[in-house]
């Protein structure tokens, strides 16, 4: 599976409920019942600047991003969820967050997990 792949979802999963400065990890990606998340992008910024960020530890099954330079930078990050069914969600996140992890189940469904 490739970096953009797992990434994406694992960065799907997570986002949905993102946790703020306290250092509670929260899932990022909205959960979708009918369609899981598979892949997710994380981004330097908005989609549109194209700059996509790797995992700074990643696998086939789990990995990481380590975030706090780029809001250190006075910039934001953005996840890109993207479905089974082929949809995407974009999810800015503008509070600060220092590390998104991801894993993978045995059905290929990603959990994003950013604190």
């Amino acid at each position: 599976m490739s970096w953009s792949k797992a990434a994406g979802v694992l960065l799907a999963m997570s986002f949905y409920g993102c946790a703020s400065a306290s250092g509670t990890a929260a899932e990022v990606c909205p959960a979708r019942a009918e369609s899981p998340l598979r892949y997710v992008d994380v981004f330097d910024g908005a989609p549109s600047e194209m700059a996509t960020l790797v995992p700074d530890e990643g696998g086939e099954r789990k990995g990481n991003w380590q975030l706090g330079y780029v809001y250190d930078a006075g910039r934001y990050v953005t996840v890109r969820c993207k479905y089974a069914d082929g949809r995407t969600t974009d999810v800015k996140l503008a509070d600060r967050v220092n590390r998104c992890d991801y894993r993978i189940d045995g059905q290929k469904t990603l959990k994003l997990m950013c604190e």
